[in-house]
């Protein structure tokens, strides 16, 4: 056996999000995304893990387990349904959350946007609509008059470049399914805008806290340069990484590596469909439709997670040193990476890649604040329905017992020691 320890200070934790593991939020654009009628979506996300009612039990069980972190989102939804009409009891149960989890010695770490948006928002445009900049930054500031200052780390908006693609590049995966160019730039713009306006909002009530924005990125490879996957790469993360350069940290979730196809027409039609206007306006969001479908060149040998997405636990360590040379040693936290499997031992077998590889990083760069697991609960996973278990722990849909596999009680060990052992 062989011991990797971690430095002292190190964060090991896990993550949800409020609409994926709550339950009972039936007021915002998902709600009615899944349940119209020509959606594409597996299932409704209905009463999802009961983690709103069941908020006591579920902190008892992550301190059970030894877990020291625990990242969570905000529902605007329940905070704000109606403009300018907050919810004190929601806003209550939120802060109380927070309180208990720092009772416990649980670090809590709050995003306040995790690809839902309340009803009111998304009947005025949604992201696409400018006062969504301000309509934000009200909610946040809000919610930072009741948070307690304890509270170091905040998450303004999780994930920018994935919901923004998916919902204005892609007519079936997020909503609001618009694929069109211009809208989906507009409604990225407003993105940073609002990440920028709530960080200042968050800073001047806390001022010790640390605050970032939550990148999806993948692994590309690096000697593929053609157009499109440039395209590709700036509008989904690239861009939103230029918004946070100015943040406390670099918040990274990963999970595989995107290898854009090698099609000798797609070469050929690339320059049309970036340079002609009117082939760009028509065809371009119906190719780039693809990838907002989770799709990169996977072939018949390529071992992949249960999400379709190549196995790559290498990704981390990629987007690590990508990250600490493009910002030159800025502090960076693994706020979300793991793997839907049906396989208990596969996730282990991930995870101790992962930080086998985090490890080493750690050797020779301090600006590696931690690593969150994602998730705490096998939860609802968007247009895929909940299939897609992800969880250190198992979640019965009918009686909504909690039930840690193995990898649970692996994972908390960790995260009470931060070792890491490795058998030899």
């Amino acid at each position: 056996m062989v011991e990797k320890k971690f430095p002292y200070d190190f964060i090991f934790g896990t993550a949800v999000a409020s609409y994926q593991v709550e339950g009972g939020i039936y007021n915002n654009d998902w709600t009615d995304w899944e349940n119209n009628k020509n959606s594409k979506c597996e299932e409704p996300c209905g009463e999802a893990c009961k983690h709103y009612e069941l908020i006591n039990e579920d902190i008892e069980l992550i301190k059970s387990l030894g877990i020291k972190a625990f990242r969570f989102s905000i529902e605007w939804s329940r905070v704000e349904p109606e403009r300018n009409k907050f919810n004190q009891e929601a806003i209550n149960h939120y802060v109380e959350k927070a309180n208990k989890l720092i009772e416990n010695n649980i670090l809590p770490i709050v995003t306040f946007h995790h690809f839902t948006t309340p009803k009111w928002v998304s009947n005025e445009g949604s992201w696409a609509n400018d006062n969504v900049v301000n309509y934000f930054s009200d909610y946040v500031k809000k919610m930072m008059e009741y948070l307690p200052n304890e509270i170091k780390y905040f998450n303004t908006i999780n994930e920018p470049g994935i919901f923004t693609f998916f919902g204005y590049f892609s007519t079936n995966k997020f909503p609001p399914g618009i694929a069109n160019e211009e809208i989906f730039i507009n409604a990225s713009n407003n993105v940073i805008s609002a990440h920028i306006k709530a960080r200042e909002i968050i800073k001047n009530i806390n001022p010790e806290s640390q605050i970032g924005m939550t990148h999806a990125l993948q692994e590309w490879e690096d000697n593929d340069n053609k157009r499109l996957k440039q395209y590709i790469k700036y509008h989904l993360e690239d861009k939103f990484l230029e918004a946070s350069k100015d943040d406390d940290f670099i918040g990274l979730q990963t999970y595989t590596i995107v290898r854009v196809p090698n099609n000798i027409l797609l070469t050929i039609f690339t320059p049309f469909l970036l340079d002609i206007p009117s082939i760009r306006k028509h065809f371009l969001p119906r190719l780039l439709q693809i990838f907002a479908g989770r799709n990169g060149k996977i072939d018949k040998n390529t071992r992949t997670t249960k999400m379709g997405y190549e196995y790559r636990p290498e990704a981390v360590l990629y987007n690590l040193n990508r990250l600490n040379k493009m910002f030159n040693g800025k502090n960076i936290f693994i706020t979300e990476n793991g793997i839907a499997t049906d396989d208990d031992e596969e996730r282990i077998e991930f995870v101790t890649s992962v930080l086998k590889d985090v490890h080493n990083y750690t050797i020779d760069h301090k600006n590696l604040i931690g690593y969150l697991y994602w998730s705490l609960l096998d939860n609802f996973e968007w247009d895929l329905g909940y299939q897609m278990n992800f969880g250190l722990v198992k979640v019965d849909k009918k009686t909504y017992i909690r039930t840690p596999h193995k990898s649970a009680y692996w994972f908390g060990n960790i995260s009470k020691s931060n070792i890491l052992n490795i058998k030899m």
